[in-house]
């Protein structure tokens, strides 16, 4: 059996249209969900990128592989556990298109990691592979049009010029330095006669053709053309990341107007039962040099959050468009009744929930939920799985299905073995300011335990399924928070596995 795993970055799962989103932006996995499963309680195991990934790869929590948040590179030996290697070793043939951010970008000194802005210099041109037990890679040096910070300046030569930029830098300057330097240009808000600001929003010139979305297809879409043999594919898009900039022509797919039903509801006095970190970041942190990581969802206005909704789903249009062309290249080649496809994202993004937007150190399931739906042989077609399941058993439910045995090492479970009973999740979270977490998910119930500080949440999710009220001091709720903090002593890793911090933020 051939293994396709498509991932998004930063994707909601309540944008799929078989969730109930009324946008109607996804058309291609709303069937791929029609032919087989999704699951409505799928999380992640992290909710920032680099932790997140490396789960999907291994199969383990952050406290065992040793990414615990951005910032820290995947450890070496982490090939040993990757789920590439294992399958390599049976006879795959294994790929990865995009992003697969295993490294720091922009790590405070010299890593020379190849994911590394300065690394990409360093790799030659003929370079391929292997990387982390894939034998071709296709890469795109973190994939988002930000400005990160004073010191990055507007370009952040992640996207080139070459040397700098590995594979998808490559490709913007096919056509030599003249051509690849104006695609540069017109990746910038000031070529569509925007600007850059808090909303990060605009409607990027980048031809489609050009667009990291469309390369990413291209890539994968070329390679499964002519891969003989069993194959495990990871097809890794990079968005719908902010900035919230796609290009024609589905920056106009929706207008502000469009997205007004699937806004948030503001809930002004929901942080007055929570930490007061959540009010502090609400407030965002605007005008620093951070102010790209968090502007501060509850400064926007509701003009300002329809516009840059109507850019995010622009972004899922896309993606579903461009997804849909990697299934087509199975069907094309009489492959998909031999194929298992997992489709899901990294983590989720605010999107003004909880009047915050994009994401930062919390357990809300605006980040934690994550679409999944999976499609291959054995999987009964329009199955809808309610029981809370983790991107740490992609790893295990791959191997399943290639027949080969689960190491013992590998914290997940393959999804055919039935429900879980709880969901965890570890956020080690060390930007600025630390703040470690264990969230515990049931089906009814969610509870986070702050490591550090004295805090504590606990919601009801069938009563209170937006996590608007904080039961953690309610008297009435006293039995079911000893039960979640005894049952997550029980099951979380007390021993987290410190790698060191090489960077800031990515």
């Amino acid at each position: 059996m051939n293994i396709l795993l498509v991932t998004t970055d930063q994707q909601r799962a309540d944008t799929l249209g078989c969730a109930g989103n009324p946008l109607g932006a996804t058309p291609r996995i709303d069937a791929l969900a029609r032919e087989g499963a999704r699951y409505t309680a799928a999380r992640t195991q992290n909710p920032l990128c680099q932790p997140a990934r490396a789960t999907i790869l291994t199969g383990t929590y952050p406290s065992t592989h040793g990414v615990t948040c951005n910032g820290v590179d995947l450890p070496s030996d982490a090939a040993d556990r990757s789920l590439a290697t294992l399958l390599g070793a049976a006879g795959y043939r294994t790929a990865i298109f995009g992003k697969a951010h295993f490294a720091t970008t922009f790590p405070y000194f010299p890593t020379g990691r190849i994911e590394s802005v300065e690394g990409s210099a360093r790799v030659p041109a003929d370079w391929y592979g292997p990387y982390f037990g894939f034998d071709h890679a296709e890469l795109i040096v973190f994939g988002h049009n930000l400005r990160i910070a004073e010191m990055m300046g507007r370009w952040s030569w992640a996207f080139g010029p070459p040397p700098f930029g590995l594979h998808y830098a490559r490709h913007l300057f096919r056509d030599g330095d003249e051509r690849g330097h104006e695609r540069l240009r017109l990746m910038q808000p000031e070529a569509a006669g925007a600007r850059w600001d808090h909303t990060q929003t605009w409607a990027n010139a980048l031809p489609e053709e050009d667009h990291p979305t469309t390369w990413i297809a291209d890539r994968a879409v070329e390679w499964l053309r002519a891969v003989d043999g069993p194959f495990f594919a990871w097809v890794s898009f990079t968005d719908p990341h902010h900035p919230m900039d796609p290009p024609a022509p589905w920056s106009s797919r929706y207008d502000p107007a469009d997205v007004l039903e699937v806004l948030p509801e503001v809930h002004p006095d929901e942080h007055a039962t929570k930490p007061p970190i959540h009010a502090a970041l609400a407030a965002g942190l605007r005008g620093g040099a951070m102010e790209w990581a968090n502007p501060g969802g509850a400064t926007l206005t509701r003009e300002e959050l329809a516009r840059m909704t109507a850019g995010y789903y622009g972004m899922v249009a896309q993606l579903d468009h461009a997804i849909g062309r990697v299934l087509d290249a199975l069907d094309e080649r009489g492959l998909a009744d031999d194929t298992l496809v997992v489709f899901t994202s990294d983590h989720g993004e605010f999107l003004g929930e909880h009047q915050m937007i994009f994401k930062g150190p919390f357990g809300y399931d605006s980040l934690l939920k994550v679409p999944l739906v999976v499609r291959g042989p054995g999987v009964p077609a329009g199955t809808v799985v309610d029981d809370p399941v983790g991107t740490i058993d992609l790893a295990p439910t791959a191997l399943a299905a290639a027949g080969l045995p689960v190491p013992e090492w590998v914290e997940g479970r393959p999804l055919r073995d039935g429900p879980r009973e709880h969901c965890l999740t570890e956020n080690d979270f060390d930007i600025v300011g630390r703040l470690p977490m264990r969230t515990l998910t049931t089906r009814r119930h969610k509870l986070h335990r702050y490591l550090e500080h004295p805090w504590g949440e606990l919601y009801d999710l069938e009563l209170d399924p937006g996590e608007l009220v904080n039961r953690w001091d309610d008297p009435a709720y006293a039995a079911v928070r000893a039960d979640l903090l005894a049952l997550c002593d029980e099951v979380m890793n007390h021993e987290v596995r410190a790698e060191p911090s090489v960077g800031l933020v990515a």
